[in-house]
């Protein structure tokens, strides 16, 4: 297999992870239906909101855009610093979906996985840490939506 074939199926094994799937929900799909209140609701024993989860996934994600842009971000000191307020819900959700979609897309190129961060870091390897975080974070969002009886979403879905 060419070293373009193996960077192709790459890209899309990760890059499909910013979307979500094969072997979980998409990311669409996970907060479908998802109303404002009930985003911002924290269920008993847990300790975040889906509201609270996708701002720090989102938190997250305009970091890695703006590393992948060639800009240097400051890394939060605290882990604290990486879980900002939700704000508005629908605002949060559409700037969201549009940031997973950007870095899914990212992931597919060959050229920009290739090249290095400041560290000397492949941007590959970054894309793949990146999108194991939000994948943990969104079985978390399934979780709290279980907890809140507001799974499956409207469109259906796994209830394992």
């Amino acid at each position: 297999m060419s070293e373009s074939q193996t960077a192709g199926i790459f890209g899309k094994a990760v890059g499909n992870l910013y979307r979500g799937g094969p072997a979980n929900v998409s990311w669409a799909h996970a907060l479908e239906g998802l109303e404002a209140g009930d985003a911002a609701r924290t269920p008993n024993h847990l300790p975040h909101s889906a509201a609270q989860l996708v701002a720090h996934v989102q938190f997250w994600q305009a970091h890695l855009l703006d590393t992948l842009a060639g800009k240097q971000p400051a890394t939060p000191e605290h882990a604290a610093e990486g879980w900002p307020m939700p704000g508005d819900w629908e605002t949060l959700r559409a700037t969201f979906l549009r940031d997973a979609a950007k870095l899914r897309a990212h992931a597919r190129d060959p050229k920009l996985c290739a090249a290095l961060n400041r560290e000397g870091v492949p941007h590959a390897a970054l894309l793949t840490t990146y999108a194991g975080h939000s994948v943990y974070h969104m079985g978390q969002i399934v979780a709290v939506r279980q907890a809140l009886g507001l799974w499956p979403p409207p469109g259906g879905g796994d209830t394992w």
